[in-house]
């Protein structure tokens, strides 16, 4: 006789080899069967719970609660997901047994072990919400892109403030300051900042262009404008821009007959190529920026005051690096960092040299503090850049700096730099092992009265 044909062998292979761990109570709650790998699931020996009352199981806390159970109490299916004391969730789902009669003979329950996916729902969840965080802090980094946390409370805190307030405005700028201090990083940061972003950014030196050639190169020419001209004509920077930001630095150098004819575009908003007949609609973001007083300018009739007043509807002056000396530390350490990426390097400043640096007048700003670090950087023949890499250039200053100033100069250099790394007076008191209240007062002292951040 075949196997198949037998209905109750039929019925225990089934039983026996289900994936699904399979529990049959009768009508009083008695256990007739249960998998075998009930026992590795529960904890408790298969013989201590066949024939045993599944009430009686439930209340010795074997199991919590028992669907069989709920199923005989209620007369109703029940599905719950159930922990074993083993640490293994089990999802159960209990359905009533009838005789042909309609007669109510007991329970079973069917349970699969759902540990490994409860697991895996945990992993992605915390994976999703680490991925949210990873978020939150990308989007904190390109806003303090704009502003560094050295500069945010510094002297530049009201100029990239303004940064931050104009970005997106369709107005034109003036940026003034000393060479070197910065004037095309702000240019440069105030279009990536806009929705101009994605379009060019132009940067167009005024003083560097011949006077004869100025005009052709800003507003363009047709083909045969004269002798010379490109067949079919050129873009001057105007088109070139497009929809971006042309960037005017030095326009105090800009010739007098050339500042009527800017002044033109910025009143009408369009150009005409050399030798042109057609008017160009103008779409990009006028930038300007110089080094010179143009209100003296203007008294010695050398710039025009009607042109001033059209690129000067929001003015930013960048104050040069010896009136922001808090922030030479960091800008140390960021520009170093940047060269020896940029050479393949591991090179750095010892503190001494680092406080000596933070001395100096750095006439030429930033430029000049950016070009001595870049020299030293290649020329250095050991990782560590210490005073004594570089006598000539320590011989620029007349006098010695006094120990106090010495001192204090390396105390900013160590507390900057440790509150770039544990940003909080709680934090930086327990990694240099002093009060929370002598770190507030060093970090008010040397992080510019920054807002101190208690956790």
């Amino acid at each position: 006789m075949s196997l198949f044909c037998n209905d109750s062998v039929f019925l225990q292979f089934i039983l026996e080899h289900s994936f699904d761990e399979i529990f049959i109570v009768d009508a009083l709650g008695r256990v007739l069967h249960t998998s075998h790998s009930t026992e590795n699931v529960f904890g408790v020996p298969r013989d201590q719970i066949v024939n045993h009352n599944i009430f009686d199981l439930e209340k010795q806390g074997v199991f919590s609660p028992s669907a069989c159970a709920n199923v005989l109490r209620t007369n109703q299916k029940d599905t719950h997901i159930q922990e074993t004391k083993r640490g293994q969730k089990l999802i159960i789902s209990g359905f009533p047994m009838y005789d042909q009669s309609g007669i109510l003979i007991g329970a079973m329950s069917v349970s699969r072990d759902v540990t490994e996916f409860e697991h895996l729902k945990k992993e992605n969840e915390q994976v999703a919400e680490a991925l949210k965080r990873y978020q939150e802090e990308i989007e904190k980094l390109k806003e303090q892109a704009a502003s560094p946390f050295f500069l945010r409370n510094g002297k530049m805190a009201k100029v990239f403030d303004v940064v931050g307030k104009v970005a997106n405005l369709p107005v034109t700028v003036l940026l003034e300051g000393e060479s070197g201090v910065g004037k095309n990083h702000i240019a440069a940061m105030i279009h990536q900042m806009s929705a101009r972003k994605d379009q060019p950014l132009i940067e167009v030196n005024c003083g560097a262009i011949p006077e004869s050639l100025f005009e052709s190169e800003l507003f363009g020419y047709e083909g045969g404008a004269f002798t010379g001209a490109k067949k079919g004509g050129k873009k001057g920077y105007f088109e070139t821009a497009g929809e971006g930001t042309l960037f005017l630095d030095e326009i105090g150098e800009l010739p007098m007959n050339l500042q009527v004819k800017l002044l033109s575009v910025l009143q009408n908003q369009s150009i005409m190529r050399i030798g042109g007949s057609n008017r160009i609609d103008v779409k990009c973001r006028i930038i300007c920026a110089t080094n010179q007083s143009l209100e003296t300018m203007i008294k010695e009739r050398r710039f025009r005051e009607d042109l001033y007043y059209r690129i000067n509807v929001v003015k930013m002056v960048i104050p040069p690096l010896r009136e922001r000396k808090e922030e030479i530390f960091p800008l140390i350490y960021e520009i170093t960092e940047e060269m020896n990426r940029k050479y393949a390097m591991n090179k750095e400043f010892t503190p001494s040299m680092v406080a000596w640096l933070s001395q100096q007048n750095w006439s030429g700003n930033v430029r000049e503090l950016r070009n001595y670090i870049e020299k030293m950087i290649i020329t250095a023949n050991e990782n560590e850049i210490g005073l004594e890499m570089d006598e000539h250039e320590l011989k620029r200053t007349n006098e010695e700096m006094p120990l106090n100033d010495y001192i204090e100069a390396m105390e900013r250099e160590y507390i900057v730099r440790m509150f770039q790394k544990y940003p909080s007076s709680t934090k930086l008191a327990g990694k240099l092992g002093i009060s929370q209240s002598t770190a507030n007062r060093k970090i008010q002292k040397y992080v510019e009265n920054r807002v101190v951040m208690n956790d």
